[in-house]
């Protein structure tokens, strides 16, 4: 069957997706993974070791959620106000981030 979107394959030593992921530590399996996780994934992968660590360091954790609190209600009121997102997936995401 002819697919019109088949990706043309790179010559030398380019690892797949899935070899890349695998290699990474603590990455989840591409079949659990959403279409929009996927392309996070891929452009993590394809950035460089000091650009992963600092996006690793301003990662979602606890710490990092208290830290920036005000920043995340106003990006969210803002996405709100701007109907991008709905009031419950407002909601959600405050009760995700654990934010009141």
């Amino acid at each position: 069957m002819l697919n019109i979107f088949q990706k043309k394959k790179k010559k030398g030593d380019e690892k797949s997706f899935e070899e890349q992921l695998a290699a990474f530590p603590g990455a989840p399996k591409p079949e659990d993974m959403n279409m929009v996780e996927k392309l996070a994934m891929k452009r993590l992968l394809k950035m460089s070791p000091e650009d992963q660590k600092k996006a690793f360091e301003k990662a979602m954790t606890p710490k990092n959620i208290e830290k920036h609190k005000q920043e995340i209600i106003a990006s969210l009121e803002e996405m709100r106000k701007n109907r991008m997102i709905s009031d419950d997936q407002y909601r959600l995401m405050k009760r995700k981030y654990g934010i009141k």
